[in-house]
């Protein structure tokens, strides 16, 4: 799965709602370990300093998230994370000389109604 993707499979998520259940978080943690693992691989052949900083502070946030009880903290940290994953896409797209990474271009393809924040796009 590309970068885009991974990203926005997690940006789209259930654990997003407000009625997301544990295991929709579970999943969410599961899938951001996955979406870093692969920008990490990315970032092996790629000397973009700034990059390597924001997947830093994305993986902080992550452990931060598993470590914490749950509940709103968890979620913040996790959205953090997300957010610092979406600018390292963002210098690896630059770096290619491509355009930035618009989640809302492809909202259409999931079940994106309930997001937060949607109306600030």
């Amino acid at each position: 799965m590309g970068l885009r993707a991974g990203h926005d499979l997690v940006y789209f998520g259930r654990w997003r709602r407000m009625e997301a259940t544990a295991i929709d978080v579970r999943k969410a943690h599961h899938q951001m370990k996955k979406l870093l693992g692969e920008i990490a691989a990315a970032l092996e052949t790629e000397d973009i300093t700034t990059a390597r900083v924001d997947l830093e502070k994305a993986l902080e946030a992550l452990y931060t998230a598993e470590s914490g009880e749950g509940g709103p903290d968890a979620l913040r940290h996790l959205d953090h994370a997300l957010s610092y994953a979406h600018r390292v896409i963002g210098d690896l797209l630059h770096e290619k000389g491509l355009s930035p990474h618009s989640p809302a271009d492809f909202a259409g393809w999931y079940d994106a109604g309930e997001v937060p924040f949607r109306e600030d796009w």
